[in-house]
């Protein structure tokens, strides 16, 4: 019975702090994955790596996983875009940092599985596409790609990431942005 209770109150408290609860050092912030980007910009995922927003493992996704880079080279790898893109607006609250520590976000582009700086990307809602978290933000390269992902897969809206906010975030999701 007691390790039950105990089983259950470990289990409530990754729900709770899931980013936390995978181990940050100063107790601050959740814990960055255990390599930074690579020289060459790309994701080195590790199977210890936890998203920082939900707790899942970010390496079981590897067509969906991003991450965000820090000034200081902390890396954050996510499970899904929507994790990734609720932490790149709102830092203070999902990564426990603050904006202007932020460097660069990282995706994957569908079609290619090109690691890409997210700010050079079109993502697309409203699809058929099923991520980790349910329906996924999906990135694409290009007009001339957007056109192909949504004669193949449809979607309602597109958006640059520098053109998210809030209130954009709501209307396309029907789900708040922030905690």
């Amino acid at each position: 019975m007691a390790t039950m209770v105990l089983a259950l109150l470990f289990a409530f408290s990754m729900l709770l702090l899931p980013g936390w609860a995978a181990g940050a050092s100063d107790g601050k912030h959740p814990q960055s994955g255990l390599k930074p980007l690579d020289e060459n910009g790309q994701m080195q995922v590790s199977p210890q790596d936890r998203c920082p927003v939900c707790g899942m493992n970010s390496i079981r996704y590897p067509k969906f996983n991003c991450a965000i880079q820090l000034k200081n080279r902390d890396t954050y790898y996510f499970c899904s875009i929507g994790c990734m893109i609720r932490s790149w607006m709102h830092p203070e609250i999902y990564l426990g940092r603050a904006g202007d520590m932020l460097e660069r976000p990282i995706v994957r582009e569908y079609f290619s599985g090109r690691q890409m700086d997210a700010r050079n990307t079109i993502f697309v809602y409203g699809s058929d596409v099923i991520g980790p978290m349910g329906p996924a933000l999906v990135p694409v390269l290009d007009e001339r790609t957007l056109k192909v992902f949504k004669k193949r897969h449809g979607g309602k809206t597109q958006v640059m990431l520098n053109d998210l906010n809030d209130d954009r975030w709501y209307k396309m999701t029907g789900k708040k942005m922030a905690k």
